[in-house]
């Protein structure tokens, strides 16, 4: 490879000589080979000390790589080193581990911007120090030989006047050979009388002067000071006493707003709307009875001898109907409910705001309930049937002594409630779907709500307890069945498809297994009442018209038969195993056949 020698000059002046002689082409083993081609470096030969003169040093340039016409230049002014001006060609590749390669410092040349050393950068290094010298005015020395500062010329820079440039530290210019201002450190826990300068005269942690205290004094109000009189606290506490009852105004008037939203397809049949903190009206009742107490001493409502709850007997498809009972409300009757586990005695929920208590075998009323302003819409009996609750459209739900007729407890939240239902394992609870779109479980003993049941988007129909009342089944007018775990107010199943339709009504299977839903297509749907309460589509009740009433369904003991009504007040009975329809009767003829209950004994 032909390598072509740079040329140097002697001249201070950096003047073009004619008589200049070039500098002899260095040998091999001082040339510097480059890994890039064609990549351009400066090759400074010799060395230089503190004592040499600019005049006797000389410069090379060394080009690696094959000669070109433009590499054959005979001015070395032309490839002089100007640190301000943009690098020529390609930034070079390291060519070696160190930072800096130099061979002699005897040897220098004076050039138009200083003088010349023969040293080797790489691009990395050269821009760090270049940044370096330009921000702070020094840099380390080629070779680590102490340090540069504007002036000295080693970096091929020669400065006659100081050049005046902001630092990193400091925004005032820094003169030649100054050393750049230190920061000044903030002061731990610094006080008033710490601050000096700007910061103690106008900073914010600066104390007022006693002008600005007196019209800091001067602005402040009475109750600022603490200085109102007796009248003017008294003024002040009736405002207060008005804008709380006028807020309460307005929560009430966006409450009602909201209910009559919610309840808007029954707004022309409810009662008004409850005024803030109303209580419920006086009760009353009537025994009609012989006695309270029969010659052994035991209530009325304790079953008749050879009465007992049984769980496995055989229960046979009605043939016939064993008796009605006529004029037993002013009113339609809405729901019974036969006694727990002996069925001796029903009970009857009447749209004459009435609740009655029936003897089964004697067909004769023994007890009525009277505290309802409005229709009854649901009852349910606690555990061992000594108490009931009551639900009512005058917005009340009453819990009642069975033996001596009292209302023990009122409960109210202002919403009608649509059914209810106590819990099987603690009768201090029960729960009341309601108009608003919620279950609410009351606390009897308390008398307060103490959980609610909150993600349905329409008024609530039915509540059931399913797989020994861990779990709780909701149906709704927004045509969704939800599943929840027990006192917790969060659904763990959500049944909600395009094809379903509002169920009003449900009961569960004898078993346990599967629960049986009224649905508004005139089919009764059935579920698995476990796991994943997935709709069992092979096992279907049809051939009645139950669209547009809530008509109840219920299961005789064994399990084996479902009875349920229809719009047409026809009573109807299903195989269950098969899906087919056994009988039907003509059970009502003025209306539809709303309340069914199958007696837990026969």
């Amino acid at each position: 490879m032909d390598l072509l020698s740079g040329y140097g000059s002697d001249n201070s002046d950096n003047e073009p000589n004619a008589n200049q002689t070039s500098a002899p082409i260095p040998t091999a083993s001082t040339i510097l080979r480059l890994n890039a081609n064609p990549s351009v470096s400066l090759a400074y030969q010799g060395s230089m000390n503190a004592t040499s003169s600019p005049k006797n040093t000389s410069t090379s340039l060394v080009v690696a790589g094959a000669p070109t016409a433009s590499s054959k230049l005979a001015n070395a002014d032309r490839y002089a080193y100007n640190p301000s001006a943009p690098l020529p060609g390609p930034t070079p590749a390291p060519v070696h581990s160190g930072t800096f390669k130099q061979t002699n410092w005897n040897t220098g040349s004076v050039g138009a911007a200083g003088v010349y050393e023969k040293l080797q950068y790489d691009g990395a290094t050269f821009d760090f120090h270049y940044d370096q010298y330009n921000s702070t005015g020094k840099t380390e020395a080629p070779g680590g030989g102490g340090t540069i500062t504007e002036g000295d010329g080693k970096l091929g820079i020669e400065r006659h006047t100081a050049i005046k440039r902001p630092s990193v530290m400091n925004s005032a210019p820094i003169a030649s050979g100054e050393e750049p201002p230190k920061k000044k450190k903030k002061k731990k826990n610094t006080t008033d009388d710490d601050l000096e300068g700007d910061d103690g005269q106008f900073g914010i942690f600066t104390k007022p002067s006693q002008k600005e205290l007196d019209l800091m004094e001067d602005s402040m109000t009475s109750v600022q000071k603490g200085e109102l009189q007796e009248f003017q606290l008294q003024n002040r506490d009736e405002i207060e006493e008005k804008e709380k009852a006028k807020a309460h105004q307005l929560d009430d008037d966006n409450d009602t707003s909201v209910d009559r939203m919610l309840e808007r397809k029954l707004s022309h049949l409810l009662p008004p709307r409850m005024a803030p903190g109303a209580v419920a009206g006086p009760s009353s009742t009537t025994f009609h009875g012989s006695s309270v107490r029969d010659y052994q001493g035991r209530s009325w409502i304790h079953p008749p001898s050879g009465v007992r709850p049984s769980d496995d007997h055989k229960c046979y498809v009605p043939t016939r109907c064993a008796g009605t009972i006529k004029n037993a409300h002013s009113k339609g009757v809405h729901a019974v409910r036969f006694f727990p586990g002996t069925g001796h005695l029903l009970l009857s929920a009447g749209l004459d705001g009435v609740v009655k208590v029936w003897d089964v075998k004697r067909r004769k009323v023994m007890r009525t309930y009277k505290g309802h302003t409005a229709a009854v819409r649901d009852v349910a009996w606690n555990g061992d049937g000594t108490r009931f609750v009551s639900v009512s459209y005058d917005r009340w739900v009453r819990l009642w002594d069975t033996e001596t007729g009292e209302c023990i407890k009122t409960f109210t939240t202002r919403r009608v409630p649509y059914c209810c239902k106590f819990y099987p394992l603690d009768d201090n609870f029960f729960v009341v779907g309601q108009s608003d779109n919620r279950v609410v479980c009351y606390d009897v003993e308390k008398g307060t709500v103490c959980q609610e049941y909150n993600h349905h988007l329409a008024a609530v129909n039915t509540v059931t307890f399913t797989e020994d009342a861990k779990k709780m089944v909701t149906t709704s007018d927004d045509k969704k069945v939800m599943v929840w775990e027990w006192d917790i107010g969060v659904p763990v199943k959500y049944i909600s498809e395009p094809d379903m339709h509002s169920m009003p009504a449900v009961a569960v299977h004898p078993d346990g297994e599967y629960m049986a839903l009224q649905s508004m297509d005139n089919e009764i749907k059935v579920y698995a009442a476990k796991d994943r309460y997935q709709i069992i589509r092979k096992k279907a009740f049809k051939g009645h018209q139950a669209a547009g009433f809530a008509c109840e369904i219920s299961f005789a003991a064994s399990g084996r038969y479902m009875v349920g009504g229809d719009g047409n007040g026809r009573l109807w009975v299903w195989d269950w195993d098969k899906g087919r329809v056994l009988t039907k009767f003509n059970a009502h003829r003025k209306g539809p056949t709303r309340g069914v209950e199958w007696s837990p004994v026969d």
